[in-house]
């Protein structure tokens, strides 16, 4: 009876002085800022990694319309950069072209041109974008529509990158 009670007093009041870490302030502080050391040093290839795949994610080139092929004021959807991604190309006049992510960036439902208004559209929450910039006009959206930067060569509009709203 003595040794079963005295393994169960083993379990329950296992704490030992002798054996229990010396921790103070100093060696709190400096295991703090060892611990953040290490992981500073083991985010690093994830860093990388990342600025190496938004890299290689600009350098994707889609063909969207040829030149002329809109009147002003029509437009055309496509995707970029991936296949679902839906984007739209606008002729805002003789010479300009705008075209924009067209996921809102309130909830991600679809926005639509409306050429009588002259507006992009959200129609889930009724959110305004203007056609020039992508920029929130009213309602819930609180950011800028991505803006897809476009080249035109051999007599064709291309995609060539997207731009995160800034404002």
């Amino acid at each position: 009876m003595r040794k079963i009670e005295k393994f169960l007093r083993s379990l329950t009041f296992n704490i030992r002085r002798d054996k229990e870490l010396d921790l103070n302030r100093r060696g709190f502080v400096a295991s703090a800022l060892s611990l953040m050391g290490i992981f500073f040093l083991s985010s690093t290839p994830l860093v990388v990694l990342s600025k190496k795949i938004e890299k290689e994610s600009n350098e994707f080139e889609t063909l969207i319309a040829a030149q002329g092929d809109l009147a002003v004021g029509d437009s055309v959807a496509f995707s970029y950069p991936k296949e679902h991604d839906p984007a739209l190309l606008i002729r805002i006049s003789e010479t300009e072209y705008r075209a924009y992510n067209i996921k809102c960036t309130h909830l991600m439902c679809p926005v639509y041109w409306e050429k009588e208004d002259w507006k992009l559209v959200c129609p889930c929450h009724h959110g305004f974008f203007d056609v020039e910039d992508g920029s929130v006009l009213a309602g819930p959206p609180q950011r800028a529509l991505p803006t897809i930067n476009l080249a035109f060569k051999d007599n064709g509009i291309y995609a060539v990158s997207i731009t995160q709203a800034q404002h």
